[in-house]
């Protein structure tokens, strides 16, 4: 019988740096913004940080796609919480500073930590079929996505209140430990082998063409550009006038259906840690009848007369999603080969990335002129064509673990 994943130190270490990881960047989101509006006073500077850190993260992805593989993971991941914890004490410094003259310098330092900040998420791909057998891949992705969720959920509220109550320098103090502990806790996981990918000897542009030579790789690519473009309804701006426009509630019936989503999602992810063994046998199969779930309760959603008929729909689609989005990051750290799964993260992270940007304005534009409501349908329709074609896919909708072929690393 395999070790339950909560007995094994290696994934417990993983575990909470992908946690301190979490919290981290959403204390530094929190005290970027709440000081940047405060200096400038204006929202276009502190929106313009973020825009800033989205760049810095484009740039960082598309570098990682090519060099990234030359690195051990684990020694990567080390130096990133020390860099990011580093640079993050550097900014509380600037930060107290307070003079318009060190607004650049406080850019620079911002771009820095989020152009290595940006290499985590692949090189953590990567890592975690290293420490975990594959037969335990889906419940160790599920667990990760429900504690980020929990970060996530908690973050703002907790960094906003610290804001207010906790003096500046301790919260600098604080954010910058947990990247430092996250890049402790990595360095701290013994393996068997070197986590140095394995040199390919194909062109620099190796990664690329994995995402699009390889026909799975290529259809969740292609189903995530789809359903990203679905997935801006959701978008803080487009809620808020659905909720107020078509539901005709005001900001507390906003906050629950942010919350009945958030709250179906974490009992997704649940539902893939209890070890659920039809998603394991049918997981590519999920994939595309989560996605179609996904279409359904967006057209019900858009229908509905009632706030608090779209909250519960809202809880019932978090499930959906959670569990799709699981599956997905399953087939893809199955599917690749250990030397390149970093690479191919990276490469799609930067496909992605400027995609979602770009994907608030198309369905902000297209709420203004077909209006809210249709924008939901519109929706809804994405997430259909998108399970469509995840069902029409045979090595997709059939695919299924060899977990007889397994190799521990």
């Amino acid at each position: 019988m395999k070790q339950s994943i909560w007995k094994q130190t290696d994934f417990l270490k993983m575990w909470g740096s992908q946690s301190f990881q979490s919290l981290g960047h959403i204390l530094l989101l929190v005290l970027i913004m709440t000081q940047i509006y405060s200096m400038t006073e204006s929202v276009f500077g502190a929106a313009a940080v973020l825009a800033l850190m989205s760049g810095a993260a484009f740039i960082s992805g598309l570098l990682a796609s090519y060099f990234i593989n030359h690195f051990s993971l684990t020694r990567l991941l080390f130096y990133i919480g020390w860099g990011r914890g580093i640079s993050t004490v550097i900014l509380g410094y600037l930060l107290l500073a307070e003079g318009q003259s060190t607004l650049f310098l406080i850019l620079i330092v911002l771009f820095f930590s989020s152009f290595i900040g940006a290499w985590y998420q692949p090189a953590r791909f990567a890592l975690l079929p290293l420490v975990v057998s594959k037969s335990q891949y889906m419940k160790a992705n599920g667990t990760i996505t429900l504690v980020h969720q929990l970060i996530i959920t908690a973050g703002w509220g907790i960094g906003g209140l610290m804001a207010v109550f906790v003096p500046f320098p301790a919260i600098i103090g604080i954010t910058a430990s947990c990247f430092i502990l996250s890049g402790i806790l990595i360095k701290l996981i013994h393996l068997t082998i070197d986590t140095k990918s394995v040199k390919v000897d194909s062109k620099v542009d190796h990664a690329w063409k994995k995402i699009f030579h390889i026909p799975i790789i290529r259809t969740i690519t292609l189903m995530d550009f789809i359903e990203g473009l679905a997935n801006a309804i959701w978008a803080s701006a487009l809620l808020l006038a659905f909720t107020t426009v078509v539901l005709e509630k005001g900001a507390e019936w906003w906050g629950a259906l942010n919350a009945g989503y958030t709250v179906g999602a974490m009992i997704g992810s649940l539902l893939v840690i209890s070890g659920l063994k039809l998603l394991e046998r049918k997981i590519g199969l999920m994939i595309g009848l989560c996605g179609l779930s996904m279409g359904i309760f967006t057209f019900l959603f858009a229908l509905s007369p009632h706030a608090l008929l779209a909250v519960i729909v809202c809880v019932l689609m978090g499930p959906m999603y959670s569990i799709r989005d699981i599956c997905q990051e399953t087939v893809l750290q199955d599917i690749m080969n250990p030397s390149e799964r970093a690479s191919v993260m990276a490469a799609r992270n930067a496909i992605i990335a400027p995609w979602t940007g770009c994907t608030f304005l198309i369905m902000g534009y297209l709420a203004d002129v077909l209006g809210i409501q249709m924008v939901y349908f519109l929706a809804a329709a994405l997430y259909c064509i998108a399970s469509v074609i995840a069902l029409l896919h045979p090595s997709l909708r059939e695919y299924t673990y060899k977990v007889e072929q397994e190799i521990r690393a």
